[in-house]
C-alpha cells in the first residue's frame, strides 16, 4: 500500500463525492477528522495541512444553492470522547469564514467519529429534512462501541439522511467495516484508495457515473442466519456483534464482497440465485461456508463458531498486576499466523477451539504461552512477565545539579557477550526515563555531549529500581570572537607524543558537557589560523568559562 497516495486519495474523494451525491439545493455537513494521527507528515507536510488545502479547493467550487456546514473532532484536547464541535452550522457558504474554521484545526485527540456523525445529523435537523453527511476518517472509532447501531437508529429516525464515508490508508479491517456500515445502513457510499492508479479510476468513475438507479423494493429475505458461540451456547454480551460477510463464489473461492452485516441474527437479500460464500467472524474466531440461493426460497442457517473464550490477566511478577493501560497481547494460531493484537493489562479473547499461542510484551519484557481454547467454555489465564522497571536519572556530581533533558539513556545487558561487548537493549532521551525489563542484571549508560557514565544495576521481578547515575562531569564554555572551530583532545600525550582526539565543535562559542578531567583545546580562526591553545581543567558539577583572547 502506498500510504502517501492513500492519504491524498481520501481527501480528493471528498471533492468528487459532493457533486455526485449532494443534490441541487441540498444540505451538507463535512465531518473532518482532527484526531492526533492527523499530525503525521508526508514529505514534510502534515496530513492536516493536506486536508486544509483540499477543503479549500472544495469550498472554492461549492455550488451557491447548496448549504455546507462543518463538524470536527479531536482538535481541542487529548483523550476526550466529548471533543466534538459544530464549527459551522449548515447554511449559505461564507468561504472565508468557513476556511478560517478549517485552518484553525489543530489535531490532538481521539476519534469519536460516530458521535460526530450523530451531532452533524442533528445540526441538519435530519428528523425533519433531507440531509447529507460526509465523514472523513483515518482510523477506527475509539469511543462508541457500536457504530452500526447508531447508523441504524439515524436511518430509522431520519427523513432522508445519507452518510457517505471516506477512509484512507486503513490496514485495520475493523475500521473499514465500521465506515462501510455507517454508509450502508444510511444508503450512502464508502470510498477508499490505496495507490495513484486506483485514485484515478475512482475519480473518473465518480465524476462520470450517472446517478444510481433507485433500489428495487425488497419484499422478502432470501437468507436468514443465526450464529452461536458453540452448539447450545449463545454469544455472551461482550462478543455479541459478529460480522457476516457475503461473497460471490468463484469456483468455490471467495470473489467480490457483496454485503456485510453485524449481528448474531441476520436477514439479507442476496442479489441473485446461485452459489455464495459466507464468512462469520467474532474477535479471532471465524468460520466460512458455502450457501446456495434458489429463486423463491429462503435459506436458513444456524452457525456455530465452535469457539471458546479466555480472559487473560497480565502480571509483572506473580503478584503485581500490569499497570493500567499497559501491555501488548498478540494472538497467533497454532503456527506463525498472527490473528490479532490487543492492548491493556487484561483482555478477553474468543477463538476457535484448539491451541493458540499468546504473547505478552511490556517494554523489553516478553513472555509467550500456548493456551487451549475449549468450545463453549469461558476460562481465565494469568501470564507473568517476571519484569520490573528501571527508573534512570543523572546528576553532574554527587548530590549535584540534575542532568537536563536531551541526555541519551541507554540500557544494555549486564553480562558481556563472547566479544566482550554488552548487548544493547533500548535507548531513550530525557531525564528521568523508565525502562521496563525482565528481572536480571543490566548496564545503564548515560551520554551528555562529551560526558559518559556507566552504572550497573540488578532488577528484581516486579520491582521499581531507581538509579541515579553520577556523570562526574561539568560544563566548558569558551567564547572566541572570530573563531571557526574548537578542536578538543586529551591533555596527556601518549608515548609517541600524540594526544587522543576527542572532538571538534564549530562556531565562535563552545558550550558542552565533559567528563571531569583536563583537556587540550585548540581554537582555530579563518584559514585555520590558531587563535589560542591551552589545557583546561573541567571539574565535576562546575562550569568553566573562558574568553579568547
Amino acid at each position: 500500500m502506498n500510504f502517501r497516495f492513500a492519504v491524498l486519495a481520501a481527501f480528493l474523494l471528498i471533492t468528487s463525492l459532493v457533486p455526485a451525491h449532494a443534490e441541487e439545493g441540498s444540505r451538507v455537513i463535512l465531518v473532518l477528522d482532527a484526531s492526533g494521527s492527523m499530525r503525521g507528515k508526508i514529505d514534510g507536510k502534515t496530513k492536516m495541512d493536506i486536508a486544509k488545502d483540499v477543503v479549500a479547493k472544495l469550498v472554492a467550487n461549492w455550488k451557491p444553492e447548496d448549504e455546507l456546514g462543518l463538524v470536527s473532532y479531536g482538535h481541542r484536547e487529548k483523550g476526550s470522547c466529548e471533543d466534538i464541535e459544530v464549527l459551522r452550522e449548515p447554511g449559505t457558504l461564507d468561504a472565508a469564514s468557513y476556511m478560517d474554521a478549517v485552518n484553525a484545526l489543530n489535531p490532538k485527540g481521539k476519534t469519536p467519529m460516530t458521535a460526530a456523525v450523530r451531532m452533524a445529523a442533528e445540526a441538519l435537523q435530519y428528523t425533519e429534512k433531507k440531509a447529507t453527511v460526509i465523514l472523513v476518517s483515518d482510523g477506527i472509532e475509539t469511543c462508541d462501541p457500536n457504530p452500526c447501531a447508531v447508523a441504524e437508529e439515524l436511518e430509522k429516525l431520519g427523513v432522508g439522511l445519507t452518510v457517505h464515508t471516506v477512509g484512507f490508508g486503513l490496514d485495520d479491517k475493523g475500521a473499514v467495516a465500521q465506515l462501510k456500515c455507517l454508509a450502508e445502513k444510511t444508503g450512502g457510499t464508502y470510498s477508499t484508495a490505496n495507490n495513484a492508479r486506483e485514485l484515478q479510476k475512482a475519480l473518473a468513475k465518480t465524476v462520470a457515473a450517472p446517478p444510481p438507479e433507485p433500489a428495487p423494493v425488497v419484499i422478502a429475505n432470501n437468507f436468514i442466519g443465526h450464529v452461536s458461540m458453540a452448539k447450545g451456547v449463545e454469544l455472551p454480551e461482550k462478543f455479541n456483534q459478529p460480522s457476516w460477510r457475503f461473497f460471490e463464489s468463484v469456483n468455490g473461492e471467495k470473489g467480490e464482497l457483496i454485503n456485510t452485516e453485524y449481528n448474531p441474527d441476520v436477514k439479507v437479500n442476496l442479489p441473485h440465485e446461485g452459489e455464495f460464500i459466507v464468512e462469520v467472524r467474532e474477535d479471532v474466531a471465524s468460520i466460512s461456508f458455502p450457501v446456495k440461493i434458489e429463486n423463491g426460497k429462503v435459506t436458513k442457517m444456524d452457525v456455530s463458531l465452535e469457539a471458546g473464550i479466555v480472559n487473560f490477566e497480565g502480571y509483572m511478577d506473580d503478584e503485581t498486576p500490569l499497570p493500567e493501560g499497559n501491555g501488548t497481547w498478540e494472538i497467533f494460531d497454532g503456527g506463525t499466523n498472527r490473528l490479532d493484537t490487543k492492548y491493556g493489562p487484561t483482555i478477553a479473547v474468543m477463538a476457535n477451539a484448539g491451541t493458540h499461542r499468546i504473547e505478552l510484551t511490556l517494554g523489553t519484557a516478553h513472555v509467550e504461552q500456548n493456551v487451549e481454547f475449549v468450545a463453549g467454555q469461558i476460562l481465565s489465564q494469568k501470564m507473568s512477565l517476571g519484569a520490573g522497571v528501571i527508573e534512570v536519572s543523572a546528576v553532574f556530581s554527587e548530590g549535584g545539579q540534575p542532568v537536563p533533558e536531551g541526555a541519551a539513556m541507554e540500557l544494555n545487558k549486564g553480562e558481556p557477550d563472547l566479544d566482550g561487548k554488552y548487548p544493547h537493549i533500548a535507548t531513550d532521551y530525557g531525564a528521568p526515563t523508565k525502562f521496563k525489563a525482565p528481572a536480571g542484571k543490566y548496564q545503564v549508560v548515560v551520554f551528555k555531549d562529551y560526558a559518559k557514565a556507566i552504572t550497573a544495576v540488578e532488577l528484581a521481578a516486579g520491582a521499581v529500581q531507581k538509579v541515579v547515575v553520577n556523570m562526574n562531569a561539568g560544563y566548558l564554555n569558551i567564547k572566541a570572537p572570530g573563531a571557526t572551530s574548537f578542536v578538543i583532545s586529551s591533555a596527556e600525550k601518549d608515548l609517541a607524543g600524540e594526544r587522543q582526539y576527542i572532538g571538534t565543535e564549530y562556531g565562535e562559542e563552545l558550550n558542552k558537557a565533559f567528563t571531569a578531567g583536563t583537556y587540550h583545546v585548540v581554537v582555530h580562526g579563518a584559514d585555520d589560523v590558531v587563535l589560542a591553545e591551552k589545557d583546561i581543567e573541567i571539574k565535576a558539577g562546575a562550569r568553566s568559562e573562558i574568553t579568547v583572547p
